[in-house]
């Protein structure tokens, strides 16, 4: 059986406790031709995004520690996709996981072809289509400016306070930026009423920059720890 290759780059990322599931969905994804890596609990997954990428994120709801639904809202909120797979298929868990953000909801045992068509769908919904000479862009913070141009080179303008902030994410190369060194360098205050500042900041900024340029920001929030940057 012949599988189309989807777009270079494309990689999804596995949340599942159980290791064979997680191992078996991981290796058919990678088979289908997308690139795969897997995490056991959320905060697994956290510390894995601080240097992998994730282009859509299947989840299972029955995580320990921190749970799937908690998950699916975080990152519906960061405006990644999440696709649910999971052995709750009552009603009330559907509508809870659909409601939480996720795009589609498959119950274990799940056909992988059926798990993998879904995947593409919804990466070729949200996907930007980059042009060949465009597909390795990355986000640039041009300070004099004050704007983000983002790797389809729209840009989008910032307040001095949104430059202040990406300012300081960027800088880090891809690192953590603690809660702590946010609040301090930011002014915002209080370390916990600081950062939930300036987080609904990045929430209106996450939206500003999805309207002016198509494309979802960059910010990562590592749970309980602060944020990361990922051009």
């Amino acid at each position: 059986m012949h599988i189309s290759v989807p777009e270079v780059g494309q990689t999804v990322a596995v949340v599942e406790d159980d290791e064979d599931i997680r191992t078996n969905v991981c290796r058919f994804l990678n088979k289908a031709g997308l690139n795969c890596w897997a995490a056991e609990s959320a905060e697994d997954f956290y510390v894995r995004l601080l240097r992998e990428r994730a282009d859509l994120v299947v989840v299972d709801l029955g995580l320990p520690g921190e749970d799937g639904l908690s998950l699916v809202r975080r990152l519906t909120a960061q405006n990644i996709p999440v696709v649910v797979l999971t052995a709750r298929g009552d009603l009330e868990s559907r509508i809870a996981g659909l409601d939480a953000g996720a795009l589609q909801y498959f119950v274990k045992p799940t056909d992988l072809h059926e798990l993998v068509a879904g995947i593409r769908s919804q990466l070729r919904r949200t996907s930007p289509r980059d042009t060949d000479s465009g597909a390795l862009a990355r986000w640039r913070l041009d300070a004099g400016s004050a704007r983000l141009v983002a790797p389809n080179q729209r840009s989008v303008e910032l307040t001095t306070r949104e430059l202040d902030l990406l300012g300081l994410l960027t800088a880090a190369q891809g690192g953590l930026v603690t809660k702590q060194h946010l609040v301090q360098v930011l002014g915002a205050g209080d370390v916990e009423d600081g950062f939930h500042r300036i987080e609904s900041q990045l929430t209106r900024l996450r939206r500003k920059t999805l309207d002016a340029s198509g494309m979802a920001l960059p910010v990562r929030a590592v749970f309980g720890k602060g944020l990361v940057f990922i051009p």
